[in-house]
């Protein structure tokens, strides 16, 4: 365990030094004062677990102190010293907070133990606080941690956003919180007490789409032994959240545009239409103006989904967020243990500097490993080296299973190795040009084109 923390003030030069070194013998950390001046600003920087204060400093009230003390950080926990004789004072300084109080002269024991007890509480009021920050909703935008100007912004669009009934699609990579983004726009709008309903559209195949979405009659096909409820009218007077709707397949996209141009839908095997009232909100991590240019996506459907747009920047822009981010899934992750998990600050510039390229959902899974593999209370440079900071391709230990990233990351290097060539990028990976040209629009990846080379697949 690391060992706790002492702020030690007290005006007796003799007193002062011997003290210091017996507790430093008996595993504290302490750092000592002869007076008033600088506890405060102590305080707020070493975050002591404990102060040990002498009621009598030259020029200032002890009380005046522990007041100032517990202003700073009402978790640090004082422990006050004072004559004989001064029963009233130490009761005062009870009532004001101190954790004990210990008259002059005391037996080291009992100080060390006075400590330990304040050192102790302390720990517990800090555990209390993370597990708060860790398993407690915020209010406002859930979850959308981090202060810096670009998820300030998002938030100041959200709220806007919100307020409408327009459709809306929200634009970014994969991990950047697109459904978070989704979930925060219904919470904050009028319809925030009725359902919020996911169509993951890429994974309902075409021909199982109309069933899943607008519901089925019984005896409608083979097996539908039973009438069903689609998924849009179970959201009805709530929101609708379509998700990766770039997957969509386009036989079913008409049918799609109909139930939201018009608000109707038809069970399979039925004969009547039924009227819906929901919100539809997208998201999308490819950019539908160019599938559109493509023939894969209808421009009516995209103005239809689209009438306001969200873009959620990656993490790699907005880094300022990435210390208030990592020590927040660290603090959830060690609290599922019950453990303590400090980051110290060589292991926090090494994640700000790193590109993120899975974004949030990156930085989420590496707290977890982080907190997994830490073997004590602080999670350093070195293990952030050997969890984190992603390796070339061809390495034997690769840092992730997810398919799609790894995917991602081997058209990004065979891109960076053969300088923009898309053909000889394709060759390289194995891949026909235009399947090139496909997951860079599903990964959202424009790069330019290599000095000179016209490598746009002739059916493009």
């Amino acid at each position: 365990m690391k060992p706790a923390r002492i702020l030690f003030v007290d005006d007796d030069d003799t007193l002062r030094r011997v003290l210091t070194r017996e507790l430093s013998d008996l595993g504290f950390e302490v750092r000592a004062l002869p007076s008033a001046q600088g506890v405060v600003e102590a305080v707020r920087e070493d975050c002591p677990d404990a102060v040990l204060l002498d009621m009598r400093l030259p020029g200032t009230s002890g009380l005046e102190v522990l007041k100032q003390i517990r202003a700073a950080d009402e978790s640090c926990q004082v422990v006050v010293f004072t004559g004989h004789g001064a029963v009233p004072e130490a009761v005062e300084a009870m009532r004001l907070g101190a954790h004990d109080f210990l008259t002059k002269p005391a037996r080291l024991e009992v100080i060390e133990q006075a400590l330990r007890r304040a050192a102790e509480k302390h720990a517990l009021i800090e555990d209390v606080a993370r597990l708060k920050r860790a398993l407690e909703p915020k209010a406002g935008t859930t979850g959308l941690l981090g202060q810096g100007p670009a998820i300030q912004r998002l938030r100041r669009e959200i709220e806007r956003v919100a307020a409408s009934a327009s459709s809306v699609l929200v634009q970014g990579e994969n991990g950047t919180g697109k459904e978070l983004v989704a979930r925060n726009i219904h919470a904050l709008s009028p319809r925030a007490e009725a359902p919020f309903v996911v169509v993951n559209c890429g994974a309902i195949p075409a021909t199982l789409f109309e069933s899943e979405v607008f519901g089925h009659e019984k005896g409608a096909f083979t097996g539908a032994d039973r009438r069903r409820i689609g998924l849009c009218e179970a959201a009805h007077g709530g929101t609708l959240f379509l998700d990766e709707i770039g997957e969509l397949p386009k036989a079913v996209q008409p049918v799609l545009l109909r139930a939201i141009q018009f608000g109707e839908v038809r069970p399979v095997g039925s004969e009547r239409t039924r009227r819906v009232d929901v919100r539809v909100v997208a998201a999308t991590n490819r950019r539908l103006s160019d599938m559109i240019a493509r023939g894969e996506f209808r421009e009516d459907l995209y103005y239809r989904v689209a009438t306001l747009v969200i873009e959620v920047p990656p993490l790699r822009e907005r880094r300022e967020d990435v210390g208030e981010l990592a020590r927040a899934f660290i603090d959830r992750c060690a609290a599922r243990s019950g453990r303590r998990l400090e980051l110290d600050g060589e292991a926090l510039r090494r994640l700000e500097r790193y590109d993120w390229p899975g974004n949030v959902r990156e930085l989420e899974n590496a707290a977890e490993r982080l907190s997994v593999m830490c073997d004590g209370e602080v999670v350093t440079a070195d293990l952030v080296a050997r969890y984190v900071e992603r390796r070339d391709l061809s390495s034997a230990e690769l840092p992730t299973l997810e398919i799609e990233d790894l995917e991602r990351r081997a058209v990004v290097a065979a891109l960076e190795r053969h300088r923009g060539d898309k053909k000889a990028a394709a060759k390289a990976l194995g891949i026909a040009l235009k399947t090139l040209y496909n997951k860079l629009d599903r990964f959202g990846l424009r790069p330019a084109p290599a000095s000179g080379a016209d490598d746009e697949p002739a059916d493009r």
